[in-house]
């Protein structure tokens, strides 16, 4: 019984830390987020955030320090406070998510107004 505890530790700890970890799988430091990332990528080209020049980094962390795979509107208060400080007002907690209005990659609106903005 205790060698089989064993070799279910040897078999399942790994499946464990990699899933609590849930960090980004190591890359190498030249290595650009395009190269495993492609569709990510061409929908970030189509946005104002390509063309503003803002990388992967800016809302993903990096790879080796601060990942996260799924950023929250908190990101975006650099750029975007007063965006931010009205979805706080209006949504209750479960719904302050840029991504109800906007795609995740090309940051485009979902949904156009009939004023054109």
């Amino acid at each position: 019984m205790k060698r089989l505890f064993i070799i279910f530790l040897i078999l399942a700890l790994p499946i464990m830390v990699a899933a609590k970890e849930k960090g980004h799988i190591k890359t190498q430091e030249t290595q650009e987020c395009s190269e495993c990332h492609k569709s990510q990528t061409e929908a970030w080209q189509k946005g104002k955030h390509e063309v503003m020049g803002v990388k992967c980094i800016v809302c993903h962390g990096s790879t080796e320090k601060n990942f996260i795979a799924k950023p929250d509107m908190y990101r975006c208060r650099g750029c975007h406070g007063e965006k931010v400080s009205e979805v706080e007002k209006n949504l209750p907690p479960k719904l302050r998510n840029c991504f109800l209005c906007h795609d995740r990659h090309s940051v485009t609106p979902k949904f156009h107004s009939k004023g054109g903005k």
